[in-house]
């Protein structure tokens, strides 16, 4: 076979890669804005060499942030407030996730056969989507990116021909890690749990020593997020599956909201009947650990988006980051079902899924491409009529609290960071 066919899903990778890192660039929000503001506290009790407010360890806005504030701290004081540092960092984290994916298809879909090829092309588009671009381009939501390598480096980890205990360690820390990043990524600790209990290779006395820190894990996260659950109150459960199949259904049909929530159900179809071969085989375990851990996302974010929103707030393109890796688990598995059975069913359903991950991929890139011209002109007019900036763009950038977002701006231009920067 000729080598450029056979270099396909490496050629494509590299591509994606730099592109992505191109329009990050281009359209990275150019300046602290919305949720970033609220690092602005922290930053000053860094400088002024105080004690770190309790602030590091609260739950905001659902999330312990604790580590996407670390490295926020770290990085906009290395780049003098500029953000495109923290937009680097994200896309560093992404491609170190890819590459992990890229490990577990080359396991999954090792040879030159065309269709390896087509397989491995097709999850390399979705592990480097550029629905993660609504994520690079904010520099807030390298939280995001933390969550998304952790999860994945926990799935890897899991995996593995040989599963020991240093794995295990491994996989825990890198939870860890996705859950102080994210709070979207509790729901890999029960997928982890069975992911473990899964692994029939193993002694079931040693499956049930290596389930004991996950199953703790799993009541410790439960603990620390109940009175989270119970300010929601009660919950609406035809609100919530409809929340979570738009949640889903935007991974790849974000440009299409009405038929998002069918693309989505089709999808679960589909999972729950691949699922059960791919319980019985350690190389089908990862495709199954990350489809069950969309749908885990999808429904914890319903349970917390929901009722104070509606449905149609699950198409925020930020959480297509989190619903791409639903088709990307969906893909594997069906991939794996054509290569062993060659049946028209996975086939067809590969080359739907392909057409509407590429139709998405277009779509994002205009939302991000409108969000980064937006920001520009945002961060522009700040910065030329300051100090007095209008009141009405004030509150647009702060949640309708214009005092508080003069407040961090005013110091923002004492620093000297951006937009103020020279």
């Amino acid at each position: 076979m000729p080598m450029p066919i056979r270099a396909l899903p490496s050629c494509l990778f590299l591509a994606l890669a730099a592109a992505l890192l191109a329009m990050t660039l281009a359209w990275h929000v150019p300046m602290m804005l919305w949720d970033h503001l609220d690092l602005v506290p922290l930053l000053e009790a860094l400088r002024n060499g105080e004690r770190l407010p309790s602030q590091l360890l609260r739950i905001y806005g659902g999330h312990m942030l604790t580590a996407a504030y670390g490295v926020l701290l770290a990085t906009t004081t290395l780049s003098g407030g500029q953000t495109w540092l923290d937009c680097l960092v994200s896309w560093v984290l992404l491609v170190a996730a890819a590459l992990l994916l890229r490990s577990l298809v080359r396991d999954a879909f090792p040879t030159s056969s065309r269709r390896d090829l087509a397989m491995a092309a097709l999850l390399v588009l979705l592990a480097l989507h550029p629905g993660h671009l609504a994520n690079l381009q904010w520099g807030w939501q390298v939280a995001v990116f933390l969550c998304l390598a952790g999860v994945i480096a926990c799935v890897h980890q899991l995996t593995r021909p040989q599963l020991g205990w240093g794995r295990l360690v491994t996989a825990l820390a890198a939870a860890g890690l996705a859950c102080f990043g994210f709070a979207t990524a509790i729901a890999i600790l029960p997928v982890a749990l069975l992911l473990v209990w899964g692994r029939h290779d193993l002694p079931p006395r040693q499956r049930a020593l290596m389930t004991l820190p996950w199953l703790a894990a799993c009541l410790v996260a439960a603990a620390g997020y109940l009175g989270v659950a119970a300010s929601h109150g009660g919950h609406d459960p035809l609100a919530v599956i409809h929340y979570t199949l738009n949640f889903l259904g935007s991974g790849v049909a974000r440009f299409a909201t009405d038929l998002a929530p069918l693309l989505a159900l089709a999808g679960l179809g589909l999972v729950a009947w691949l699922a059960p071969g791919a319980w019985r085989e350690r190389g089908g375990l990862p495709w199954l650990a990350l489809a069950v851990f969309g749908l885990l996302a999808g429904l914890l974010v319903a349970l917390g988006r929901a009722e104070p929103f509606g449905a149609e707030q699950a198409f925020v393109t930020r959480y297509v980051s989190f619903s791409v890796l639903f088709w990307l688990g969906l893909a594997g598995l069906l991939g794996r079902r054509w290569r062993d059975s060659g049946a028209a069913v996975p086939r067809v359903a590969l080359a739907v899924l392909a057409t509407f991950a590429t139709a998405n991929a277009l779509h994002m890139v205009h939302k991000a491409r409108k969000l980064g011209l937006r920001t520009a002109a945002i961060a522009q007019e700040i910065r030329a009529t300051w100090p007095n900036v209008d009141r009405g763009l004030l509150g647009e950038i702060y949640f309708d609290q214009p005092e508080i977002a003069a407040e961090r701006l005013e110091r923002l231009h004492a620093w000297g960071y951006a937009p103020f920067d020279r």
